[in-house]
């Protein structure tokens, strides 16, 4: 498996429900993405030949992958999150990007659980998911945060996540946070905003944005949520 994050340099297996978008994706991540190659799958048999086969740098699945047809255009039935349960099973090893067909806070965070390396709506820019597959060989959780509260980080993250250090690149695993910055992460775990974490560490509002920004430079994130779920993988925040 080729972990070097160079587009070109990957190979894709998309295990997509529906044919159009299966082939979406295939351009998307091919033209548009520079991904070296993708392999389009349509069933779980499929899925295993090509991964045993051409040990993928990714897989991007959707949650229909693997509903039941009745033949006459009616599904009667829906492995939902169980395809994606049983391939990180089989192949711990292999990044896994989920497209949700819809987008449920309770699905992000069981993918999150399960240890894949991103959550992502069918609505997401192309640019989104492109840049997600090639962060998959690189140890980071994507997902729109829009998609979670800050009530949310501060319960669900927290209760959820468990500590999986294995999904945490090298660099941010060697990084150290001040006790101040820890401090804030902390109070951050647990849905506080700028404003309340100054009032509580009585610093001013400034202050606390200057160590947001230094923890998100530090563990390699965008976001606050983000730092949460990799502060939770380091084991510095107990779920």
């Amino acid at each position: 498996m080729d972990v070097t994050g160079r587009p070109g340099s990957l190979t894709v297996v998309a295990a997509i429900a529906d044919p159009i978008s299966r082939h979406g994706i295939e351009v998307m991540l091919t033209s548009e993405g520079g991904v070296g190659s993708v392999t389009n799958v349509p069933d779980l048999s499929g899925l295993i030949a090509a991964v045993e086969t051409k040990a993928p740098s990714a897989l991007v699945i959707d949650t229909r992958f693997g509903q039941v047809n009745d033949g006459r255009g009616t599904t009667v039935g829906t492995e939902g999150l169980h395809a994606v349960v049983w391939v990180r099973g089989r192949y711990p090893w292999l990044p896994v990007v989920v497209i949700a067909r819809p987008p449920t806070e309770r699905e992000m965070f069981e993918t999150m659980r399960l240890g894949c390396s991103a959550y992502l709506s069918r609505s997401s820019s192309e640019q989104g998911i492109v840049n997600a597959v090639i962060d998959a060989s690189t140890c980071r959780f994507t997902f729109s945060s829009a998609m979670i509260s800050r009530q949310i980080v501060g319960v669900t993250v927290r209760r959820q996540t468990p500590t999986q250090s294995g999904h945490v690149s090298p660099e941010v695993r060697e990084t150290t946070l001040t006790t101040r910055e820890l401090d804030v992460l902390g109070l951050v775990s647990r849905g506080r905003s700028n404003k309340l974490i100054a009032n509580e560490l009585q610093v001013s509002d400034q202050t606390v944005k200057n160590y947001v920004t230094a923890i998100l430079r530090k563990l390699q994130v965008t976001d606050r949520t983000q730092a949460v779920v990799q502060a939770m993988r380091l084991g510095w925040i107990a779920p």
